[in-house]
């Protein structure tokens, strides 16, 4: 689980990234020089780069679903935890040193 929760953080911060990178160069790549009639490269520009504050807004939204699950399997792991240490608790018994002691 831990090394899936670490290569998925490494992956979304490389595409991040790479993301932030395209867009800065993005302006330069459509400023190249224009051979003939056509321009080298036609691109049209996505719709989460045109609006910051949509794409900033769906990032956060994804990262609070992601910190949301996350919170939940935490929560799941500690009853677990829980309930076996209350199972442990229950084997020991409280005499348990009166009888040690007795021999």
């Amino acid at each position: 689980m831990i090394p899936t929760l670490i290569a998925t953080i490494l992956f979304l911060g490389s595409l991040a990234g790479l993301i932030y990178l395209i867009g800065k160069k993005l302006p330069l790549i459509l400023a190249l020089p224009v051979r003939g009639k056509e321009r080298l490269i036609e691109f049209k520009v996505p719709k989460f780069m045109s609006s910051p504050d949509l794409f900033l807004q769906k990032l956060v939204s994804k990262a609070r679903i992601f910190s949301l699950k996350a919170e939940a399997k935490t929560d799941d792991w500690l009853v677990k935890l829980r309930k076996k240490s209350q199972e442990k608790n229950g084997k020991f018994s409280s005499t348990y040193w009166d009888k040690f002691k007795k021999k």
